[in-house]
């Protein structure tokens, strides 16, 4: 919303421009902020979960608001919530028409890939991220990724279980028998690729989608627990993918 904040956790997994990430103070890791520092950025407003809200008694004084596009009571679609958290956020921050231009923003560039689609069969996705050898993180309805491929015409694989984050942890067994074409997503901290690390030896090579060879692996530089940004960007990244010969 080109608004930049005087600090943030985890800045390099967000997907900022780098202007506005190295401008702010980095506060280090999401589940043990450095609140001296944060106390030294002085912020008049303190954005958090639910989930931490468990600490704001040790924030410095400001106002502290909670807000999140995740949450395990809420029937709305991922797409939906991202939108509303959108409208939340500028709302909290004094930009409500640049929420809105981000959405109708959003909406516009998921529909114009979605167009790059057509008349492309594309068979379901199933998205991943491979942990070890054995288990891996699979996105289901309630993940950002569901809402950004439903925006895309297209059709997540998953329909088992997931948490209120829109993931659960399987093991490789569980998607054996899935017909669908992986999406891998790969960390930015790997030392290696991914495809080197699980996919040359074990039994990842017998999953069908590796076996065939089409298996998709997305840099995942953006947050899997974003909003409409990562949404955004995951879309990106996806069809450029299913579109490159």
């Amino acid at each position: 919303m080109g608004v930049t904040p005087v600090a943030l956790t985890e800045p390099e997994t967000q997907h900022f421009a780098p202007s506005q990430a190295t401008q702010a103070i980095n506060l280090g890791m999401l589940m043990q902020p450095n609140l001296e520092l944060l106390d030294q950025a002085s912020p008049e407003l303190i954005l958090t979960s639910p989930s931490f809200m468990h600490a704001a008694s040790r924030f410095p004084a400001a106002t502290v608001e909670r807000l999140t596009p995740y949450s395990p009571d809420d029937e709305a679609n991922s797409w939906q919530r991202m939108t509303r958290f959108t409208r939340n956020l500028g709302h909290l921050i004094g930009e409500d028409p640049r929420a809105e231009q981000l959405i109708q923003e959003a909406e516009a560039h998921l529909y114009s890939l979605r167009a790059r689609l057509s008349g492309q069969q594309t068979p379901p996705l199933l998205v991943v991220r491979l942990m070890d050898h054995h288990h891996a993180r699979v996105f289901g309805q309630n993940s950002l990724f569901h809402g950004a491929l439903e925006e895309l015409g297209l059709t997540n694989a998953w329909q088992g279980p997931d948490n209120h984050w829109g993931m659960t942890l399987v093991t490789i067994d569980e998607l054996m028998n899935i017909d669908a074409r992986l999406v891998i997503l790969e960390s930015p901290y790997a030392t290696s690729a991914i495809r080197e690390q699980f996919t040359a030896n074990g039994i990842w090579q017998h999953l069908p989608s590796i076996r065939r060879g089409d298996a998709i692996y997305l840099p995942a530089t953006f947050s899997h627990f974003g909003a409409l940004p990562s949404a955004y960007h995951f879309a990106d990244i996806l069809v450029d993918a299913l579109t490159t010969p």
